[in-house]
């Protein structure tokens, strides 16, 4: 942000202009496609509540440099703490379309669970003159209520997947968990005996972390899952939270 004064001697300053250069929006997103998307923020005040559709800066909008120092044109995003896996190029509005075009519904009272994200906009770009463009958007991991595995652990290519159920649902959805080295699902072990809560940290890259958790959730586990919505319906996991012992079971 810039601003220009009236008087640089005045007591106090006034501005006479002032420049935003640059603005952070987060909220939830809906309604992607390839010229923008919406934003849904709600406060605890709800004045302060609001609604804003982001269209992307233009494809030949300098943006940065990619991990190899290359120059970035157009619009980027990446999953929260990856920015050196961000998706660029030609293909980065498509594909973040197909990433965020999605929502976890499981059923009955349970709120469907929707994509969250926070983007920085800029002003003026050819992309849209008089107003904001997205020039970055992060996806976030959303909490997912504690629920319980419904369907035990089942190995993929890349990692495994459960089911899982929350209270006041009455449908199962799929939580998929990563084991790809650098982009790994973190899993926890949260063990609670005698009063005294232990948490274990779970390495879902190596044989010995799989197969602990592979034999750990299964149907009746306890779980606190964080991650994105697919379109598919699934939960993509950041983090994943089994809990054992006579604590949790209580």
């Amino acid at each position: 942000m810039q601003v220009g004064v009236v008087d640089p001697l005045a007591v106090p300053l006034v501005a006479q202009t002032v420049d935003i250069e640059i603005a952070k929006y987060d909220g939830f997103l809906s309604a992607p496609n390839g010229s923008g998307f919406v934003y849904t923020r709600d406060y605890r005040t709800p004045a302060d509540d609001f609604t804003i559709t982001l269209g992307y800066i233009s494809s030949s909008t300098p943006n940065g440099v990619d991990s190899n120092g290359n120059q970035i044109d157009g619009f980027k995003w990446w999953n929260f703490t990856f920015p050196t896996l961000a998706d660029t190029g030609s293909t980065a509005v498509t594909d973040f379309v197909n990433a965020t075009d999605g929502s976890a519904n499981f059923g009955g009272s349970a709120q469907p669970m929707a994509v969250w994200g926070v983007s920085y906009a800029t002003w003026n770009n050819p992309a849209n003159p008089h107003g904001w463009s997205a020039r970055w958007t992060v996806l976030l991991p959303t909490p997912v209520p504690l629920g319980v595995v419904s369907t035990g652990w089942s190995s993929g290519s890349k990692g495994g997947s459960i089911a899982m159920t929350v209270p006041g649902g009455s449908n199962a959805v799929t939580v998929d968990l990563s084991s790809v080295s650098g982009s790994a699902a973190l899993v926890s072990q949260v063990d609670g005996t005698n009063g005294i809560v232990t948490v274990t940290p779970q390495d879902l890259t190596s044989a010995t972390g799989l197969a602990h958790v592979s034999a750990a959730l299964v149907a009746g586990t306890p779980v606190k899952a964080f991650g994105v919505p697919q379109a598919d319906g699934s939960i993509k996991a950041y983090v994943l939270l089994y809990l054992t012992g006579t604590m949790s079971a209580q």
